[in-house]
């Protein structure tokens, strides 16, 4: 047997019943079927009847398509807005939580802003490189391709 919370649920989708009218020519609201409205519709456009809405939804997989995400430069100064605030949140959680000196929380705080620029340099670099063409073979310090 269903529950209360199921049956109420149910029940609800009963209650917004609609039907689809139009006007004669007398004023009075006839009832169509809704292949009806869609040829009605299709003859004053001329257009294709639209695709299911569930074909057009998102990929599930969480990719953005079409690459529209373009990532700013890296900055100093967007790192310090960004790893700073991390930065003192590490050092809170080191030094008062994990009951560490209040010298190491700092160096956790201060290194937070070169790794926010470190980490938006690298997503920098790597939308260029897709923007460029694909996957170039990469070079270390010595010019070396890997």
């Amino acid at each position: 047997m269903a529950t209360r919370k199921q049956r109420s649920k149910r029940a609800k989708t009963f209650r917004h019943d609609y039907a689809l009218v139009v006007d004669d020519e007398e004023g009075n609201e006839v009832e169509i079927s809704s292949a009806e409205a869609r040829a009605k519709k299709q003859e004053t456009t001329g257009a294709p009847a639209k695709a299911p809405a569930k074909a057009q939804s998102r990929p599930s997989s969480g990719r953005r398509k079409g690459g529209t995400y373009a990532p700013n430069p890296p900055s100093w100064n967007r790192s310090l807005k960004k790893g700073l605030p991390w930065g003192l949140v590490a050092g809170v959680v080191v030094t008062f939580l994990l009951h560490g000196s209040p010298v190491l929380g700092l160096v956790y705080a201060l290194m937070f802003v070169p790794l926010t620029y470190w980490t938006d340099s690298m997503v920098y670099r790597r939308w260029q490189r897709k923007q460029a063409g694909g996957s170039q073979p990469r070079q270390g310090k010595t010019g070396k391709t890997r």
